[in-house]
C-alpha cells in the first residue's frame, strides 16, 4: 500500500524534490545522502522441492532467494546560475548488494533443477542446491533545472539532463548429490551486464508546511539506450559443459518514484543553507533479467530469457550544503 501512495504522489508531481531556492544566489552546492536498499527481481528461481523422482509432486515447493538489505550512496555536486533560478547538478548513485541460499532436502525429497542444460539421460535432481547472487548498480546523472514558485507553499522545478547507468549482475549455483554422473557437482555461473545512456526528465517539487519543514513526492524517467552482455558457463565437476556469451543492443527504461519529509534552514555565513532529507524510494529497471534458459536436449541452439524487471527500494537520508 506505500507503494501505491507513492506513485499517487508523483503522478502529481511527476518529478519532485525538496528544493526551494534563495533567488538570485549564485554559487556551488553539494550533496550527501546515505542508502538503505532492498533489490527484488523475479526470474531467478533456482529449485523445485518435490518427492517424486519421476515428476513434480502434487505439492511441490518453488525455492527463491531470499533478498536482502545493504548500504549504498549517492554524491552530487551543482552550481547555481545568478539570473532566472537555473540550476546545474552532476550526480553519482552507487548501490551493490548480494545474496546467499543453501536448500538442502530432507524426508525423502529431492531438487530439479532450474538452470541446467537440457541433456538426454534425465531427469536429473540434487540433494543440496547452493546459490549466490551479486548486483552492482551505478547511475550517473547530469541535470539542468529550473525553479518556479507556484503559490506561497508549493514550488516546481522542471529538469531535463542525461543518465548514464551500468547494472551488473551475477549469478553462481552449485547442485550437488542426486543422480549426477559420477556423482559430481553440477555448478552454473552467469553473468547478466547492461550499460546504456540516455535522456532524462522529470518535475521536482514541495508543498511547504511552515517553519522550515516540507513534503515532498518524486517521479523521474530515463530511457537509456546501450547493450547487454551475457555469459554464463556450466561445469560437471571440472568439466566444462557449456560455455557461451551473447552480446545484443536493448533499450532500458528507469523509473525512480519516492516521498518523505525535508527541513532545511538558511544561514548569513560562508554556508548559505542546511537541507535535511528523509524519503523512501523505488527504482524500477524494466527487462533486467535477461540469465539464459535452455529448453531441449533435442534443439541445444534453442533459450529463452526471463525478461523480469529489477526492482530496488527503501530508505535515503539525504543532505545538502549551499555556499
Amino acid at each position: 500500500m506505500f507503494r501505491f501512495f507513492i506513485l499517487y504522489l508523483s503522478t502529481g508531481l511527476f518529478f519532485c524534490h525538496c528544493y526551494s531556492e534563495e533567488p538570485s544566489k549564485r554559487g556551488f552546492f553539494t550533496d550527501v545522502a546515505l542508502l538503505y536498499w532492498k533489490a527484488h527481481e523475479a526470474g531467478l528461481s533456482f529449485a523445485v522441492d518435490s518427492t517424486s523422482v519421476a515428476k513434480l509432486a502434487p505439492h511441490s515447493k518453488v525455492d527463491n532467494p531470499e533478498f536482502e538489505w545493504d548500504f549504498g550512496f549517492k554524491v552530487g555536486l551543482g552550481y547555481r546560475f545568478p539570473h532566472d533560478r537555473w540550476n546545474l547538478q552532476l550526480q553519482f548513485t552507487f548501490f551493490q548488494t548480494h545474496t546467499d541460499d543453501e536448500k538442502k532436502t530432507r524426508d525423502g525429497d529431492l531438487l530439479f533443477l532450474l538452470w541446467q542444460k537440457s541433456t538426454s539421460g534425465g531427469p536429473f535432481f540434487a540433494e543440496e542446491a547452493k546459490m549466490h547472487w551479486r548486483l552492482h548498480l551505478g547511475l550517473v546523472d547530469l541535470m539542468l533545472s529550473k525553479f518556479y514558485e507556484v503559490s506561497k507553499s508549493l514550488f516546481l522545478t522542471p529538469e531535463v539532463g542525461i543518465r548514464a547507468g551500468s547494472v551488473r549482475q551475477k549469478y553462481y549455483l552449485d547442485y550437488s548429490g542426486g543422480n549426477f554422473p559420477d556423482g559430481r557437482d553440477e555448478i552454473i555461473h552467469m553473468k547478466n551486464k547492461y550499460f546504456g545512456t540516455g535522456p532524462n526528465i522529470g518535475l521536482l517539487g514541495q508543498w511547504s508546511l511552515g517553519e522550515d519543514f516540507s513534503l515532498f513526492a518524486q517521479s523521474l524517467f530515463s530511457l537509456l539506450f546501450g547493450e547487454f552482455y551475457l555469459h554464463q558457463d556450466e561445469y560437471s565437476g571440472k568439466e566444462k559443459l557449456l560455455g557461451v556469451h551473447d552480446i545484443f543492443p536493448a533499450s532500458a527504461a528507469i523509473i525512480d518514484l519516492g516521498a518523505g519529509i525535508c527541513w532545511q534552514h538558511c544561514f548569513r555565513g560562508a554556508l548559505k543553507r542546511l537541507k535535511l532529507e528523509l524519503a523512501w524510494d523505488e527504482l524500477l529497471f524494466f527487462s533486467q533479467n535477461q540469465f539464459l534458459h535452455f529448453t531441449s536436449a533435442e534443439a541445444p541452439g534453442v533459450f529463452f530469457a526471463n525478461q523480469e524487471d529489477l526492482v530496488v527500494s527503501g530508505v535515503e537520508f539525504n543532505m545538502r550544503f549551499d555556499f
